[in-house]
């Protein structure tokens, strides 16, 4: 027998093995969040807006919802109504995801006024995972809760990190799917608000 397929084939069949075990253990964390967080709240017609219809498109409302937060409180968006809102969506298991948080932790500074607020949704992850990553990395903006990614698919959200601005009247004004690498990027962004 050559030894040279041999070793070929043991190289495959690791391979494949590790490929198994890492979606085993996706698909672990996404079945076994945390079941003692509720299911947030269905969309609705945010509070005020009778002239502007819901959806998750610029233009459109965005839709309302409540959800925990990882500082054992509740969020619910339209609690906001009068701020604009940069709402992202991310994991602690997302690689692009890491990439933007010191993006989105200057923004969370510099408009410590309360003009604009940064939520960052952590979606498919458990809370203990999020709190803790979320305090290794000083992330001190409001984190919501959504391990069964409820929300994520309310926001149809099909990749991460996703990101959404929304102005003070609760309309979506910009959508970005992917990492922003700097705070200029998101800066740009902020124009939409106006």
């Amino acid at each position: 027998m050559d030894f040279s397929k041999t070793n070929r084939l043991l190289w495959i069949v690791l391979a494949a093995i590790i490929v198994l075990i890492a979606a085993v253990a996706v698909a672990d964390r996404v079945i076994h969040a945390n079941a003692s967080i509720p299911v947030p709240s269905s969309a609705s017609e945010p509070a005020g807006q009778t002239d502007v219809k819901t959806g998750t498109s610029i233009g459109f409302a965005a839709p309302d919802f409540t959800l925990p937060t990882t500082d054992a409180k509740e969020f619910k968006l339209s609690d906001y109504r009068g701020k604009n809102v940069i709402l992202n969506f991310w994991a602690t298991w997302c690689g692009p995801c890491r990439l933007e948080i010191p993006a989105f932790k200057e923004i969370h500074n510099k408009y410590n006024d309360g003009s604009i607020v940064v939520v960052a949704i952590s979606c498919l992850d458990n809370a203990d995972s999020t709190a803790y990553f979320a305090s290794a990395n000083g992330m001190d903006f409001v984190i919501p809760l959504d391990p069964r990614g409820v929300v994520s698919d309310l926001y149809n959200i099909r990749g991460m990190p996703t990101t959404y601005f929304i102005n003070d009247k609760g309309v979506i004004t910009s959508i970005k799917i992917g990492p922003f690498i700097n705070i200029e990027e998101i800066e740009e962004r902020l124009d939409s608000f106006r």
